[in-house]
């Protein structure tokens, strides 16, 4: 049992409300608190436990996602801020498929000194980290997060690639951003994120493109034309990547749906329009989207099709 030496009860049941039980051991001998009651109160028959070094959660049961994390920014000190992951989770960029995992990882200052505990990972830096605070805890910009999350966690391409074009297509931060987030970071685990980047410019659509030709012509389907002007009555409609005149469906393998801004956004409703006033069905996949997924690439150009006969049929 805890052995009962007199301290400021009141001030360290206050310390705990306030940091909602996970409490730094400083601060606990600050207010009086004895080393040995400590100890008693975190050892094998104690009712606290040690998260991390120097740092306790006031209970024994398993600790929640909010006091793993709180802990980590408590051992890692108050110029840490949380990145990866769990940073993606926090800032809701995080694509559903993909969980947060244990390991919690936090950037610090190259100057403050600090290694890594536990499910505490902790990288120090000499490049501003970006970043704000979300839902209570510091954590590292979007791009940065993103960067660190691919090369600090056991991920395959696939994930990289998902995760990538997740924050672009929902307009968490720019390409390039993120290029130089990946292009300006530790080189070690960054090979993955280099052939996404490569894929995210340019050459995605180019390779993605190659790709959708391959899957459609060997499918089995209506073969279309390939890099065709859409003209409809004698009105140009758009420039499709691929067309069904006969069945008036049109394929575009988009990288503006990747990251959308108000321009973009603008310019993308404005061809859906044109398209529909044609009576032109407009099938549109992210170059990342077709090379992660063509199994779903080519399901879903399918029920297109067979919903363009249909209505043609009628």
């Amino acid at each position: 049992m805890p052995k009962l030496k007199n301290y400021d009860r009141a001030a360290v049941d206050a310390l705990i409300r306030r940091d909602r039980g996970v409490v730094r051991r400083s601060d606990l001998l600050a207010l009086g608190m004895p080393k040995s009651t400590l100890t008693d109160l975190t050892g094998a028959r104690g009712r606290w436990q040690r998260l991390l070094p120097a740092v306790v959660v006031t209970h024994r049961g398993t600790p929640t996602e909010w006091e793993r994390r709180r802990a980590a920014v408590l051992y890692a000190g108050p110029q840490a801020r949380i990145s990866g992951l769990h940073a993606l989770d926090l800032h809701a960029a995080l694509a559903s498929s993909i969980e947060v995992g244990r390991t919690v990882f936090v950037v610090i200052p190259a100057d403050v000194h600090r290694t890594s505990a536990g499910y505490c990972e902790v990288e120090r830096t000499e490049r501003d980290p970006g970043g704000s605070v979300r839902r209570g805890f510091p954590v590292t910009s979007v791009a940065r997060a993103c960067a660190d999350a691919v090369r600090g966690h056991d991920m395959r391409l696939d994930d990289v690639r998902e995760l990538m074009s997740g924050v672009l297509r929902e307009d968490r931060c720019t390409l390039k951003q993120l290029q130089r987030e990946v292009l300006l970071g530790p080189t070690q685990r960054s090979a993955f994120a280099r052939t996404a980047l490569l894929e995210l410019g340019a050459g995605t659509r180019s390779s993605a493109e190659a790709k959708a030709m391959r899957i459609v012509g060997g499918s089995g389907l209506p073969q279309p034309l390939w890099n065709q002007p859409v003209v409809v009555d004698g009105r140009w409609v758009g420039e499709a990547d691929a067309y069904w005149p006969d069945l008036g469906v049109v394929l575009e393998i988009d990288s503006m749906t990747w990251h959308l801004g108000a321009r973009r956004l603008r310019r993308t409703q404005e061809k859906a329009r044109r398209y529909a006033a044609a009576g032109i069905l407009l099938v549109s996949i992210a170059p990342a989207d077709l090379l992660a997924d063509p199994r779903g690439f080519l399901d879903t150009l399918r029920e297109a099709l067979a919903a363009a006969a249909a209505r043609r049929a009628v």
